[in-house]
């Protein structure tokens, strides 16, 4: 669809056209569809729309301009044909009456398109008025768009609309929060949260030319989903670009329309920081009265029912005034607005008209009031607030301190500062301290992904010691944003002495505040708040020096060094955010190392205690937690975290996370086989091959890759993917469960040969958990003795091996004990290998029948409640095959799993196994507590033969009585056999 043309939202509008349309068709009634909205607001792009799907009519069109308005006539002359409008007459009566004839002549569907009503003169709106309310028995529909406005000749037809039946009103505002995140969702295929669609709403005010601004941006061939990108898109709104320069002129056109005593009026409003009363209106411009009237028909302004009070309908518009004005009117409006204002809005105003006007004087005066506003807000948390008036301050009076307060101030928010000269700025001038120009100097390279810059700049520890607090802290934070970006990319060992260095001075540092030394105190932050954010970067810098080390440590001393730092940051208010950190990464540790249930309750403790906290974090665990979930059978529940990290994406800036989270998305609809159906909410396909092809990126779609392929039987997929995983820096580095999957598909596809080797190099890890290593050395073992033909052997190692995943422990106390706890979907892989080895050496394992077929129907009915239709399947073929070959009285013609009800438990599913179908059928509608009489009649049978075969089922079932049926049928699924 052409880029002029797009069109976004508003199907239930569509509906309302479309509804009055087919009524014109069908019935040759007329209909008058009044489309009202402020400039902007996609009016004409609905009209388009609308018309464009009326296939077969025939279409007539006036597009008004705001030079009609003074044209008598002009409009009602344009409903005519171009010969009649040349000598179209003047009176109304005259003209009326030759509209109405020309109308009546209509004997084919017309639509009839008048745009802009709000410019159409007195005489033309007489006419359509009248013509509207006469017209009968012509198949005619009347779409008009027109902008709010209260001239009497116009709101005539407002309330037509709202009295006649043949007449609707559709009032169109921009598009809400919620209505902005489903649009997103639904035009980039991209998972969207709460928060990135408030911040885009908050942006784009709802209009859609901007909406779909940030769309293209987003859906751009060659563009990455970061962050970046929406910064990018909503940095070009901001400055006027793309459709904002459209926009911008709508606003112009409306604001000269506006009589030039109202102007003013306008200007005012836009710079004001808060509704205005037209007695402060009057003042602050210094005129005896104000035509409120006139000022509520700009069609630009709202009044506020409770307090009178007047302010610009939407921040778009103010953006458009502001831009518009002269420079001199804005700063002295700024300052006529100070004296009216108090507190931080009067240090904006004169700061802002300072900034526009050199001559404004006493700028030491305005940076202190903005410093006070700045300290108020910062001890009060506001990090918003603080920012914006450091950033002030700064190009109030560039110096060394404003520079200093507006980087601590950015750290605080935990954002960068969009001042492009102040890299520049702060690189040419003495006056910065040199640790606070190296901080900064080096988070601009790390932004641009120069890493050797970013160390070049942080190299060396000569004057931290000597530098102020707000500046240690800065330079801190560069290098703490550096560590995570390095140690991500498995380089941060060149970063590795100078985050020492800079942790011994932020002990130094805590220790003086700690003994309460006078001369650290700063007027930003409190001493409790700076001691907060000191302990906060020293622990989160530890961390990530005992990360760099974690290949050679034990998982358990790991645990215990973080536990160490936990205790020193739980004694601080404020450092909740350090505190998730610190979980997040002792969980995502333990999930790689096989402790799953230990990093099971760290993650679920970040994300339930600290959820606003850090949202960076927060999606890590959340990554995590779909991997912990997905191997212990929760697929529904992985889904969630994993879509609730993606839609983070766009709103942190870490460019690592995009690959990872994305990926994480894709496991669950690619193990259940929805991957290419699309059947799922989000379709991120076509993102994951744009993002930049990173490690984590490839390994992240490996993982999918190979769980797609073994639920799908791939196996030679399977090994390339597996392979190649362990071949990129990724989040499963140090996991061994894939080697499962690698060993299961070397198996199945005739390679045993080479399992000796991987069992090799699992038995080489030393750091994964003895009970998760144990499992799979047993079961590539059993693997292993299968291929080499030596079932007896094989069993024995694949039956230790159930024993071990039986016993790995559950996640949550949900999962029933026994069933392979986090484990559970290994444990399900490994009843096929063990029913398979049954299978294969039936000679020797007949009696391993049974135990065997429990195993499959338990996996079944599992992977059933996964969702993973490729693998209960799989199941299901091996169960049949298994009762098959085991050849036990009344095996052949048993029903098969995948026609037994989903909900059943494992033994139920078993026994159910072993009856007629007939029998089966009787016993499932008995279980449901249908009495012999009813099944009777249900299934056309004398009552004594459902009797004869109720007794059989119960023989054969083991059970006393048809309460014990309906209990083995019912109470065993509300227990919750099936781990999912």
């Amino acid at each position: 669809m052409s880029r002029l043309h797009r069109f976004l939202g508003r199907e239930s509008e569509l509906e309302l056209i479309a509804a009055a349309a087919e009524s014109v068709h069908s019935s040759s009634d007329p209909r008058f569809i009044l489309i009202d909205g402020p400039p902007g607001v996609g009016k004409t792009s609905l009209l388009n729309e609308a018309v464009a799907r009326l296939t077969g009519w025939s279409r007539a069109n006036v597009y008004l301009d705001v030079a009609d308005r003074a044209t008598p006539g002009y409009a009602a002359a344009h409903l005519l044909r171009k010969p009649q409008r040349y000598h179209a007459p003047t009176d109304p009566q005259e003209l009326a009456a030759l509209v109405q004839e020309q109308v009546d002549g209509i004997t084919e569907p017309v639509v009839l398109v008048i745009e802009d009503l709000q410019w159409m003169d007195p005489l033309s709106a007489a006419v359509v008025y009248q013509t509207i309310r006469e017209v009968e028995d012509v198949p005619l529909l009347s779409l008009v768009t027109s902008r709010p406005t209260t001239r009497p000749e116009l709101q005539r037809l407002a309330r037509y609309t709202a009295t006649a039946g043949e007449a609707l009103r559709i009032v169109l505002e921009p598009f809400s929060r919620a209505e902005v995140r489903a649009l997103l969702q639904e035009q980039t295929g991209l998972p969207i949260s709460s928060n990135v669609a408030a911040r885009i709403h908050d942006a784009t005010g709802g209009f859609p030319a901007f909406l779909d601004h940030v769309i293209e941006k987003l859906t751009a061939r060659d563009e990455a989903i970061t962050a970046a990108a929406l910064d990018d898109a909503l940095e070009q709104l901001d400055r006027g670009e793309g459709p904002a320069e459209s926009q911008r002129q709508r606003i112009r056109e409306v604001f000269e329309e506006t009589p030039v005593q109202l102007q003013e009026v306008l200007a005012l409003l836009a710079l004001s920081s808060y509704p205005l009363a037209i007695h402060e209106i009057r003042d602050l411009l210094g005129v005896e009265a104000v035509d409120a009237a006139a000022l509520r028909d700009s069609g630009l302004v709202q009044e506020s029912v409770k307090s009178g009070r007047f302010f610009l309908t939407h921040h778009i518009f103010r953006q458009g005034l502001v831009a518009d004005l002269p420079r001199e009117q804005r700063a002295d409006l700024h300052l006529r607005l100070a004296r009216l204002d108090a507190g931080p809005s009067s240090a904006r105003h004169r700061a802002e008209a300072a900034l526009l006007d050199p001559s404004v004087g006493d700028r030491p005066a305005i940076v202190a009031a903005l410093t006070d506003a700045a300290r108020t807000a910062s001890r009060t948390s506001d990090h918003a607030e603080t920012l914006e008036l450091s950033r002030l301050a700064f190009e109030v009076d560039r110096s060394g301190d404003t520079l200093e307060a507006l980087t601590f101030a950015a750290m605080r928010a935990g954002t960068r500062f969009a001042i492009d000269s102040t890299t520049s700025w702060a690189q040419s001038h003495e006056n910065v301290h040199p640790v606070l120009r190296r901080g900064i100097l080096a988070r601009e390279s790390l932004m641009r992904g120069d890493l050797q810059s970013t160390l070049g700049f942080l190299a060396g520890g000569a004057g931290l010691e000597e530098a102020s607090p707000k500046a240690l802290l800065c330079y801190a934070d560069t290098v703490l944003s550096a560590s995570r970006t390095t140690g991500l990319r498995g380089s941060y060992w060149q970063l590795f002495k100078i985050a020492e260095r800079t942790v011994e001075v932020l002990q130094l540092l805590e220790e003086r505040l700690q003994a309460g030394d006078p001369t650290l105190r700063i007027r930003m932050a409190t001493p409790e708040q700076l001691l907060a954010e000191t302990r906060g970067l020293r622990v989160s810098l530890q961390l990530w020096r005992l990360l760099e080390g974690m290949d050679a440590a034990e998982p358990e001393l790991f645990s215990q060094e973080v536990e160490v730092l936990l205790d020193e940051v739980r004694q601080i208010p404020g450092t909740e955010s350090a505190q998730l950190v610190l979980l997040v990464a002792r969980g995502a540790l333990l999930r790689t190392t096989g402790h799953l249930s230990e990093a099971y309750s760290d993650l679920i403790s970040a994300v339930e205690n600290w959820p606003g906290r850090n949202r960076r974090a927060l999606a890590h665990a959340e990554i995590h937690l779909t991997y912990l979930l997905f191997e212990a059978g929760m697929w529904s529940e992985a889904q969630g975290f994993a879509e609730s990290a993606a839609a983070e994406v766009l709103d942190i800036s870490e460019d690592n996370l995009a690959p990872v989270a994305f990926n994480a998305a894709h496991l669950v609809p690619a193990a259940r086989g929805e991957r290419e159906g699309q059947n799922w909410p989000f379709d991120l396909r076509a993102h994951i091959h744009r993002m930049t092809d990173t490690s984590l990126g490839r390994a992240g779609r490996g993982f999918v890759e190979a769980w797609g392929a073994t639920c799908a039987q791939d196996h030679e997929r399977v090994i390339s993917s597996v392979l190649g995983l362990q071949a990129e820096l990724n989040i499963w580095s140090r996991a061994i469960t894939p080697a499962v999957l690698l060993g299961r598909s070397l198996f199945h596809s005739g390679r045993a040969q080479a399992l000796p080797a991987l069992i090799t190099k699992v038995r080489a890890d030393e750091h994964s958990s003895a009970a998760q290593r144990d499992y799979v050395l047993r079961h590539l073992r059993g693997l292993a003795a299968m291929g080499a033909g030596k079932h007896v052997t094989a069993y024995e190692h694949l039956s230790a091996a159930m024993t071990t995943v039986s016993g790995i422990p559950a996640l949550k106390s949900s999962q029933v004990s026994g069933d392979g706890g986090a484990l559970s979907i290994y444990r399900g892989l490994l009843a096929l290998d063990l029913a398979q080895c049954v299978v294969l050496g039936m000679d020797s394992l007949q009696e391993k029948v049974e135990q065997s077929s429990e195993w499959v129907l338990w996996a079944g009915s599992m992977f059933q409640g996964c969702g993973a239709e490729g693998l209960f399947h799989q199941a299901d073929e091996v169960f049949r095959t298994l009762r098959k070959g085991g050849a036990l009285p009344g095996a052949v013609g048993r029903v098969r799993m995948i026609d037994l009800p989903a909900g059943l438990s494992s033994k139920a599913r078993f026994a159910l196994a072993a009856l007629t179908a007939r029998e089966r059928e009787i016993a499932l509608m008995v279980g449901h507590g249908l009495s012999n009489k009813d099944v009777a009649e249900e299934l056309v049978l004398s009552v004594r033969t459902v009797e004869y075969h109720v007794a059989n089922a119960l023989g054969k079932l083991a059970l006393d009585s048809r309460h014990a049926l309906r209990r083995m049928l019912q109470d065993e699924a509300e227990d919750g056999l099936r781990s999912a």
